[in-house]
């Protein structure tokens, strides 16, 4: 693709953004809450694991954009996903999971680690997966 015909192409296409972005956030959501519920609040331990959600997304994102959008959308996406992800991680673990006074501090490093961690990570799956989608999307029009 030429460098002038990816300027023209749109940085963010909402519609695609939210369809893209609510899906994986009600799953990661409901389980969480639902675990937490049952009396397991270490399900929301397995961030890191929900991080992968980013991958769908990513693709999700460029096929409901039909291929025509850049990378701009895909990372912002991410981004936001994994934000989102470690603050409901970080939620769970401030009302949920039980801290020693004297660990309150690492406690709350680590939760500012999941959310910054979350948002790097998944804007890079997101991206990834949408450059490789943009790709082959390419491809099957050519």
């Amino acid at each position: 693709m030429s460098a002038d015909r990816s300027s023209r192409l749109p940085a963010l296409q909402l519609g695609a953004f939210l369809r893209a972005l609510i899906p994986p956030l009600i799953v990661w959501g409901v389980a969480v809450v639902s675990i937490t519920a049952a009396g397991q609040p270490g399900v929301a331990c397995m961030t890191p694991l929900a991080w992968l959600l980013a991958l769908w997304s990513g693709r999700q994102y460029v096929s409901l954009a039909s291929g025509r959008s850049g990378l701009w959308g895909p990372v912002l996406l991410g981004a936001v996903l994994g934000l989102s992800l470690g603050l409901i991680f970080a939620s769970v673990s401030a009302l949920a999971m039980p801290v020693d006074p004297s660990e309150v501090g690492k406690s709350q490093t680590l939760s500012a680690i999941v959310i910054v961690g979350g948002a790097v990570v998944s804007a890079a799956l997101s991206t990834f997966t949408a450059y490789l989608a943009r790709r082959q999307y390419g491809r099957a029009r050519s």
